[in-house]
């Protein structure tokens, strides 16, 4: 009896430390608007390679990347509490922004995200228009 209630015990504190992230793509009124990035590092500074893209976080996690030419580039994004994830397929300039980020900063007007691995030193930073 007291092994099955000790069995009990172990299985109610795992069940309760083991919290899962949730995924929220529901919350796009702190994103609404158009964004831009002013900050892109990947070994070096590549800010400007996305200076032609306006970004929406729209609902359903479309994030749509609108270039001064005209054009539109579809892609995804989605959130948990820590992490950001982006991905824009295998488009040339925009793919470089794929990835699952940690969020640094998240407010109505600004997106601080960089690599969820230790070992890089990426960044990627947006600004709200």
């Amino acid at each position: 009896m007291f092994l099955r209630i000790s069995l009990y015990a172990v299985l109610l504190f795992t069940a309760v430390s083991c919290k899962r992230e949730s995924v929220s793509n529901n919350n796009t009124e702190a994103l609404s608007g158009t964004w831009r990035i002013n900050y892109y590092w990947d070994q070096k500074d590549e800010t400007s390679n996305f200076a032609a893209y306006n970004f929406m976080f729209n609902s359903g996690g479309v994030l749509m990347a609108h270039g001064s030419s005209g054009s539109t580039i579809t892609g995804t994004w989605s959130e948990t509490t820590t992490k950001f994830t982006i991905n824009f397929g295998s488009d040339p300039i925009l793919s470089d922004l794929n990835g699952e980020w940690m969020k640094t900063e998240r407010t109505g007007t600004v997106l601080k995200l960089k690599d969820d691995n230790p070992s890089q030193d990426d960044q990627l930073h947006f600004i709200k228009n």
